[in-house]
């Protein structure tokens, strides 16, 4: 991710960064997905690829970035994204 996170964020990524692959991509689809949820960011084009759809994102700035979605269902993405706004929440406190 970013050089210069704040300390609580900047935990929050090297934990991300030291789970399995599958997992960081889920993560994040799933955060993408939050923005788009709030309001932060609009999925502009979806396209298909070997390894699945890969979406791409505009957030609010004009910054443009693509993920893959990952092998998950709705649930699982449902989840990820209670679990991704549970620990921002906590960090914003």
């Amino acid at each position: 991710m970013t050089q210069n996170l704040p300390p609580e964020i900047a935990a929050f990524d090297a934990f991300l960064n030291a789970q399995p692959k599958p997992v960081q991509l889920a993560f994040q689809y799933c955060l993408a997905l939050m923005m788009v949820e709030d309001h932060k960011a609009e999925l502009v084009e979806t396209l298909p690829t070997d390894n699945g759809a890969m979406c791409t994102f505009r957030s609010v700035a004009g910054d443009v970035f693509s993920v893959t979605k990952p092998p998950i269902n709705g649930q699982q993405e449902a989840e990820i994204i209670q679990q991704l706004r549970e620990i921002l929440d906590e960090e914003s406190d």
